[in-house]
This record gives structure tokens, sequence and C-alpha cells, in this order.
């Protein structure tokens, strides 16, 4: 007897589960742990799917259309970001990208709050058309993805169109909300700071500010400064 495909709200629902498993086992030994259990779940899901729910994607490495806009994230996936670069960078290159943080982030917060997410700013991580951080890049940075290069990159050109988008596979796209959705709900269990804040502000913050990762470890709100952009907007 066959058996049709799961729905694709299953395939979300059945990686949620699994991603607040492995997050809640990675978490014994730390928030980092977690998110690192969490990626694997992703991984390893996306790679459950049948060859077409999976690509050819468009995406490519030096197109960086998507690495301009503005990415919410965790304070967890901040401190792993930062901690890969801070192994990585050489110091000429880890000096290039704290001014790139500073600069970015006083753009953002100068820009009128109706222009920030309809500005092209390049992410600060960037580097030559390459993502510097990509081992380490947030979950909202790996679950974007497209099927046209020239959708991305009409959206780059009209940055005030709102309207316009990019044609996604929507089991890929299902694969990677179960994941993160997972994700967050075993770090609010845990006590710790699931809030999404934007980026580049929050590199900032946690660049200028050491207290702010002490305060994620303590279980308190991570990051203090207004936010550039409001859980939701994106």
């Amino acid at each position: 007897m066959s058996h049709a495909p799961p729905s694709y709200q299953a395939i979300r629902i059945r990686v949620a589960e699994a991603s607040v498993d492995q997050t809640r086992k990675g978490l014994r030994t730390g928030p980092e742990r977690g998110l690192r259990q969490a990626q694997r779940v992703i991984e390893s899901e996306i790679q459950r799917l049948p060859r077409d729910e999976r690509g050819p994607l468009a995406c490519r490495a030096g197109c960086d259309f998507c690495c301009h806009l503005r990415v919410m994230v965790t304070p967890v996936e901040v401190f792993a970001l930062l901690e890969y670069l801070r192994q990585t960078l050489d110091p000429a290159a880890w000096a290039d990208f704290t001014e790139a943080v500073t600069s970015t982030d006083r753009t953002l917060r100068e820009l009128p709050a109706d222009k920030v997410l309809t500005t092209n700013l390049p992410c600060p991580v960037l580097a030559a058309g390459q993502c510097r951080g990509y081992p380490a890049r947030p979950l909202n940075c790996r679950s974007y993805h497209s099927l046209s290069r020239q959708a991305c990159e009409e959206s780059f050109r009209q940055p005030d169109n709102l309207d316009l988008g990019h044609p996604q596979l929507t089991a890929l796209a299902k694969v990677h909300e179960g994941g993160q959705s997972g994700f967050v709900a075993a770090l609010r269990e845990a006590g710790f700071d699931a809030r999404q804040y934007e980026l580049v502000s929050a590199l900032a913050e946690a660049l200028d500010d050491p207290e702010a990762s002490t305060r994620f470890s303590n279980r308190e709100q991570a990051f203090l400064r207004p936010p550039v952009v409001e859980p939701g907007q994106v």
C-alpha cells in the first residue's frame, strides 16, 4: 500500500519536536551547544526531503543581495557568531569587521524608522561578496533561500517595494520554521533570553558591552539598547 507524503505542516511539526528535544539535550552543556544541536536537526531533516523539495537553489557564493537586509537573531546566535569571527579573523580583518559594525549600527540608528527596512546596507560580516562567518551564520540567514536570482536582484534594486518577493521551496521553508521554533521553545523553557534582536545592533552592543553576554548567561535580557527593528517587523 502506498502512503501519501507528509503534509508541509506535518513536516514543520516533526522538525519542531526533534529540534526542541535535541536543543534541550544540548542546553545541558550550554546555549551554544543547544544552538549547534538545532542546526544539526535542520541539516538532517533537509536531507530527508525528496531531492526536488530541497533544490536546486539559485543561491551561490558571491550572490549577496539578501546580505543587505535586516536579520533578526537570538542572543546566543550573536555570541556564537562573534566567537567564530574572533577565532578565524586575523587582527586586520577583525578591526575591519568591528569598524563596519559600528558604522552600520550608527547608520541604522540615524535612519527614519520607516526607512530601516527599505534601505540596503551590507551586513558587516560581509567582505567582497562573501560571508566571513558563514559556518556560524544565524538561523534566519540559513533559512533564507531563493529559486530566482533575478527576483532577488529586482527586490534589491527596489528596496522601497516590500511587496516584491522571491520564490522559495515550501518544504525547505517548513523545515527551517520547525527547527527555529523548537530551538526558541527550548531556550525559553530553560529561562534564557530568546527574544529576537536586529543582528547589526546586537553585534554592536555585544562588542561595546561585555556585560551583555553575562546577562544572557544569567538568564536576563541580553541587549538593553532601544531596538532598531521591533520583533515582527521583519
